[in-house]
């Protein structure tokens, strides 16, 4: 670099001097210029080549942890036969392996923190550039100022970010998975042995006590697998594979086994932590036991099976860190080391429940690329519009005294409470709830702590830490959601300073959330399930939180800043980006333990909103809370994996979200009966079975893929003969069309029909699907809940029907409500588009509410995914 710098250098003051920049203007060379006379002592400036150094592993400016892997192409490959390629002024043209495309490709490492410049000389002596930027392995790449303090648990780290050499270790599938679950078994200890035991390569087992694999791709292979366990942006990663240990593996010579694909998963539940953390390491959310795969099913053990690569990372598993922005970076710096480190991927899949479905449809909408397809259990769309939810939950059940007792002395309070609440108990919480009453008050026991925690349990921090106290210690740290997200949000106004922010000289993390104006249980008041002085009673009473999120008397005051920049950095998920890729929504029935069903449909709204259409959008629906069937997430990978191949083999000029329809396998249709699953895409898969018959039955002997699979469209008969129970529209199903008998008959038997079934249909969608709504839902907004602020009206006594009064009803309502109350006819306040791939700053400045990436003229890694996904980040 140094040498090319000097030769630039010197031909601009050769192109000065003949120009006569900087001489006299009464010299003989000024009054008798030669134009374009070289100077002969002066070397020539180095001709541009034609050609291109590709940075595949990522974006040339977010690369990490000091090396990429790179493709250096030319117009003319012969070019390539002794180019010369310099790091800066290090040839490192060794590193490069001439590949059978005619290019040079390899992993240039030992790069330094921030600009590193890769030029290549060609035979005919013309220079290739390119600058790559590196950022340290512990972070921060693009989410700004890191979080502090922070904990290193490991005993390995090497310094104050974690960092330590990566470990290996191997696991195996015994090749007699009954015998070795009943040897195992230990009965003080209940529960399932674990799928996979210890594989020691220097003392390996018996070849025949291994169980073999056959990966999709035919390639068979001992069910070995490699765990690559480390340390990226301060926290665990888990880099699981098919591995053969006496083989080599490089990202140029991958081996056999590995089909190019990779599957992300993630952990449950939404928290914060100032420490490192575990990386989520089972199926359904993690929430299954060791061992319990085989019942309730265990999509990672099925993807590495086929030949799929496993990703997981303590900072993607929201029940650790909340941050969608470190969430993202920290997948993105996975990818970028499996392509490093294995080689190049042809497209990813993500799965998880409850956390993990957030995960995934938050990074998918504000950081696209990271995965080309999802599939989300027990979903919610994002955080911040369940916050509003949840909060709204806490408010109501504050009111109703619907509190678990913690003493004796709690008890009494709790009925008291209950009983002097103007509310009938439970018979009128749904009225309120929007919901069941059980989801509310699990939701508001289990997840509302965990998201805002009692300072003094503030997760992963280390002892002699002060922490914040209102009264004693306002100027400890604030351990909960807000602070945490504050490079996203930005800090309070001083204009709405509280007194310990006044006192500290700081605003705290703003609040993106609002319940002025919102009107509880106005769709109960309009249909006659509560009276006009319940409604006024709940509305004037309920109150709201401060910013330590403490009970106040006063309704919650969101703070426009972080209102505006939930919903521009992607906190509040408006689905704008999300047409390039399939999701497959795995659901079962309420109760789900605060897991409302009727998530998966807002999801779709918000779609059809932002899309026109949901057709990259599947639900399917079965019996099992949470998660549907114990089956769904083996079937779901088979399914997507078949949808994106679809999509990966379409070289047409379509753009990539009309691709996602195109290539739409029938399989992927909206259902509601597990039946449909012995119509999946490799055989029958039976409802309810978990992991015992798939991929490999567990009982000796029983072989399903004897059985002849049945063609797809009779699975689409099945859900169309059923229509009613799934609550599955038949006119839209997917073949049925294209059946010309089964197509007319069910045509004219519908429209005959439907004045009976349509009304059993709509309440089907309650009673089987639990459809259920939300408290802002009854307070009249519309299902997709992308409001977390309303615009205000002025009160209208139309609004109140029923009253006998309606204009003195309506009085006493403008009584509570001075300012107005919610009109969910017209966009809530702050509300934008999500931008994509915002950066936050460096180490030391923080950019609060993010700024695009800059353009660096490549913006595509082209390691990410297969062509045809057309991955791009910016």
């Amino acid at each position: 670099m140094k040498a090319l710098s000097r030769l630039l250098a010197a031909a601009l003051v050769a192109l000065l001097a003949a120009c006569g920049g900087g001489g006299s203007s009464s010299s003989p060379a000024a009054s008798n210029p030669v134009p374009n006379t070289p100077d002969p002592d002066l070397p020539e400036a180095p001709r541009a080549g034609e050609g291109e150094i590709r940075v595949l592993s990522n974006r040339a400016d977010l690369i990490s942890g000091g090396d990429a892997l790179v493709e250096i192409t030319a117009d003319d490959s012969a070019l390539l036969s002794g180019a010369k390629v310099m790091l800066d002024d290090r040839e490192v043209t060794g590193q490069l392996t001439a590949t059978s495309e005619g290019t040079l490709k390899g992993l240039l490492g030992g790069m330094v923190l921030g600009a590193n410049t890769v030029t290549v000389v060609l035979a005919d002596e013309s220079v290739l550039e390119r600058q790559i930027i590196n950022h340290p392995n512990g972070g921060p790449v693009f989410s700004g100022p890191q979080l502090q303090p922070w904990q290193c648990t490991n005993e390995q780290a090497v310094d104050a970010q974690c960092n330590q050499p990566p470990e290996y270790t191997f696991q195996y599938v015994p090749a007699n998975k009954l015998e070795s679950l009943l040897t195992n078994f230990d009965p003080e200890n209940p529960g399932l042995p674990q799928a996979f035991q210890p594989y020691d390569p220097a003392n390996p087992p018996a070849d025949d006590s291994i169980a073999r694999i056959t990966t999709d791709e035919g390639v068979d292979v001992p069910f070995i697998v490699r765990m690559e366990e480390g340390v990226m942006n301060r926290d665990r990663y888990l880099i699981m594979t098919l591995y053969q240990p006496d083989q080599p593996w490089t990202a140029l010579t991958p081996q056999p086994q590995w089909n190019g694909k990779l599957l992300i998963h993630h952990g449950g539940n939404v928290g914060v932590s100032y420490g490192m953390g575990e990386v989520p390491r089972g199926d359904i959310a993690g929430t299954a036991p060791a061992g319990a795969e085989l019942l309730l099913g265990d999509s990672i053990t099925t993807a590495l099976a086929r030949g799929f690569m496993t990703l997981s990372t303590a900072q993607a598993n929201l029940g650790h860190n909340a941050n969608l922005v470190t969430a993202a970076e920290s997948l993105m710096m996975g990818k970028e080391r499996i392509i490093e480190q294995y080689g190049e991927i042809r497209y990813t899949i993500g799965t998880g429940c409850s956390g993990g479905s957030i995960t995934q449809q938050h990074v998918a909408n504000a950081y696209p690329g990271i995965y080309q397809g999802l599939i989300v259990q027990c979903s919610y769309p994002d955080v911040w519009t369940t916050a509003t939810q949840f909060a709204d939950y806490n408010l109501l059940s504050n009111y109703f005294g619907n509190q678990l007792p913690t003493d004796p002395q709690g008890f009494q309070e709790v009925v008291t409470s209950l009983l002097t609440s103007g509310v009938i108990p439970a018979a009128q919480w749904s009225a309120f709830y929007g919901h069941l009453p059980l989801n509310p008050v699990v939701s508001d026991l289990a997840f509302f702590p965990s998201a805002y925690p009692n300072q003094e349990d503030c997760p992963g921090l280390q002892e002699g830490v002060a922490v914040y106290d209102a009264e004693t210690q306002p100027d400890g740290l604030r351990c909960g959601l807000l602070d945490y997200m504050i490079n996203q949000f930005g800090p309070r106004d001083p204009s709405v300073w509280s007194s310990n922010e006044q006192l500290v000289g700081r605003g705290f993390g703003g609040i993106p959330l609002d319940n002025v104006g919102v009107q509880y249980g106005l769709k109960a008041l309009q249909s006659g399930l509560i009276s006009g002085e319940q409604f006024l009673r709940v509305n004037r009473e309920i109150g709201g939180l401060s910013v330590d999120i403490d009970y106040q008397a006063e309704r919650t005051v969101a703070d426009p800043q972080a209102l505006r920049n939930a919903y521009r950095t992607g906190a509040i998920n408006t689905a704008e980006h999300l047409a390039k890729v399939p999701i497959i929504d795995l659901r079962g029935p309420d109760p789900g333990i605060a897991h409302d069903a009727y998530h998966s449909w807002q999801m779709r709204a918000r779609l059809e909103q932002t899309q026109g259409h949901a057709d990259n959008h599947v639900i399917w629906y079965g019996p099992a809370p949470l998660f549907g069937d114990t089956v769904f997430t083996t079937e779901a990978l088979l399914v997507m994996d078949l949808w994106l191949s679809g999509i990966e083999q379409d070289d047409t000029a379509t753009p990539v979200a009309e691709k996602v329809v195109a290539n739409k396998p029938v399989y992927a249709r909206d259902r509601c009966l597990s039946v449909s699953s012995l119509f999946g895409p490799e055989g029958p898969i039976v409802p309810l079975t978990g992991n015992l018959l798939y991929p490999d039955p567990i009982l000796p002997g029983l072989d399903l893929s004897l059985l002849p699979p049945a063609p797809a469209e009779a699975g689409v008969v099945v859900d169309a003969l059923s229509g009613q129970v799934c609550g599955l529209d038949v006119s839209e199903l997917p073949v049925v069309s294209e059946l010309p008998v089964l197509g007319d008959v069910l045509g004219t038997l519908g429209e005959l029909l439907s004045p009976l079934t349509d009304p059993i249909l709509n309440l089907q969608q309650t009673v089987v699907q639990t459809r259920f709504g939300t408290p802002r839902t009854v307070a009249g907004d519309s299902i997709e809940t992308l409001t977390n602020k309303c615009q205000l009206k002025p009160v209208d006594p139309a609004d109140y029907p029923l009253a006998l009064d309606p204009e003195g009803f309506a009085d006493q309502v403008a009584d509570i409500f001075p300012q107005g109350v919610c009109d969910y006819s017209k966009p809530g306040e702050g509300v934008m588009p999500t931008q994509t791939w915002l950066q936050y700053g460096d180490g030391q400045q923080v950019i609060y509410g993010g700024a695009p990436l800059a353009d660096d003229g490549a913006s595509a890694p082209q390691g990410w995914a297969s062509p045809a996904f057309e991955v791009e980040i910016r």
